[in-house]
């Protein structure tokens, strides 16, 4: 986009030069007298121009600026108009509009003063250069050194580039600005990513096991290198395991999945997928092979169909419908009157919290991952639901045709304790380490954990 715009002022540029030439050289030629006196109030011409310009642009800015407030407030109470229908603040955002317009109704007023102001002197430097030159034409003609035909001819060559030269000076700072703008751009595309997709080549899909392992794994994220958010992580986790990592927030458990699926690097250590470093791995290939379902999950302004079958585009329309089903979503979608082909809004708008995860849980059953990650993924479910999508994603994988086998790996991050009692290992998390690990039983076994603490506390809750 910077290039058209520079392409198209450079275009205007070379048409303001040509014609200031050509003005100049056909000035003179007329008249040599009368031309030198154009160029000699040139100034004039070019003074007023460029006033009448700048103090055009500057009130618009200024007035943008003084609505920049109510541009905000606007925008934020429309956002979030259930909260403030809820609260019954109407009236109030309507007095803080209200507010808000008072300061550019005053800059505005200001602003038409000074605008009138200057476009006065503007147009008084115009008049009094046409006088000049006039008066210098009866000069000219008393002294019989030219016609009155050659004298408004050679002044008007002149004078129809004024405006020329006045958008010449406004746009060469436009066009160096706009290449200074160039420069951060220039500077990010030849920035060399660490984390290539395509590398290293293959001319076949890499099919993986399911064994994932943590090697000594430090990490922090590189917005802000000095928290620590992995400190010398190990985990190992089997092909066909179903894990669970709990813990307070803060812990570190999104970020192993990150790690897993190496939106980052770690910045010591290795992560091991059957027994290769990530890095070793086609990284397009890699993700083909695991499943994603976040606690936000994040839907295209399509149909529901097209949004499940993002998982897989190649599915027919037999294991959508299958997947719907696995995901509980099935007989919801069957009741909207176009089914199917129901576009769900801006990232999911058209459906509630519950209806967009069950989606998303949908397009990863589609997928048919070696390796799920469920990252708080039916925080939005209702109890029936919930344990209907967990039964089939506690299952074990995926068979050839797309029932459930014993190969597929799940790792799930859960606040809500009562989702992963039936998972194999269950890894507690603190302050970026693995202070407990073992099956459901086996942790609230030991009353002075940080699971069993966790888990009475939801369980009195929950009670309460």
């Amino acid at each position: 986009m910077i290039k058209t715009i520079i392409s198209d002022r450079m275009a205007v540029i070379v048409q303001c030069i040509s014609s200031i030439l050509v003005a100049t050289v056909l000035s003179t030629a007329v008249n040599w007298r009368m031309g030198l006196v154009s160029w000699a109030l040139m100034p004039c011409h070019f003074v007023a121009g460029l006033v009448q310009v700048r103090s055009a642009k500057g009130f618009a800015t200024d007035t943008f600026k003084s609505h920049r407030n109510l541009i905000s407030l606007t925008s934020e109470a429309v956002s979030n108009i259930r909260t403030v229908a809820s609260f019954v603040q109407e009236e109030e955002i309507l007095r803080k509009a209200d507010l808000a317009l008072q300061e550019p109704m005053r800059i505005s007023r200001i602003e038409s003063i000074k605008y009138g102001v200057v476009q006065g002197i503007s147009l008084c430097l115009w008049h009094m250069t046409h006088a000049i030159a006039l008066s210098y034409t009866i000069v000219l003609l008393e002294k019989r050194q030219a016609t009155f035909k050659d004298c408004v001819r050679s002044y008007q060559a002149f004078a129809m580039t004024i405006s020329s030269i006045t958008e010449l000076w406004s746009l060469i700072p436009m066009v160096l600005s706009a290449i200074a703008i160039l420069d951060p751009a220039l500077d990010i595309l030849d920035r060399e990513t660490q984390i290539v997709p395509d590398e290293p080549k293959v001319t076949s899909e890499d099919r993986i096991v399911g064994n994932v392992e943590f090697e000594d794994v430090s990490f922090s994220y590189p917005s802000r290198p000095e928290v620590t958010i992995l400190d010398s992580l190990s985990l190992s986790i089997e092909s066909g395991q179903r894990v669970a990592l709990v813990g307070p927030s803060g812990s570190g458990k999104s970020t192993v999945l990150a790690l897993l699926l190496r939106f980052y690097d770690p910045c010591k250590g290795r992560v091991l997928v059957d027994g290769k470093d990530l890095r070793s791995y086609n990284l397009k290939c890699l993700r083909k092979q695991i499943g994603l379902v976040q606690q936000e999950p994040i839907l295209f302004n399509l149909s529901i169909r097209e949004n499940i079958s993002y998982g897989n585009e190649g599915a027919s329309e037999t294991e959508i419908v299958e997947a719907a089903m696995e995901a509980n979503i099935h007989e919801f979608i069957s009741s909207l009157s176009k089914g199917y082909d129901t576009v769900v809004g801006d990232k999911g708008s058209q459906l509630s919290g519950g209806q967009k995860q069950r989606i998303a849980v949908a397009r990863t059953i589609l997928k048919k991952p070696v390796i799920l990650l469920l990252d708080e993924a039916t925080s939005a479910l209702d109890g029936e639901s919930e344990r209907v999508v967990m039964d089939t994603l506690g299952a074990k994988g995926w068979k050839s045709k797309g029932e459930l086998s014993s190969k597929m790996t799940s790792i799930t991050i859960a606040h809500r304790l009562s989702t992963v009692t039936n998972t194999d290992v269950i890894v507690v998390m603190d302050k970026g380490e693995v202070v407990e690990k073992g099956s459901h039983a086996t942790l609230l076994a030991a009353s002075n954990g940080i699971y069993s603490r966790l888990y009475s506390m939801q369980i009195k809750g929950a009670k309460d």
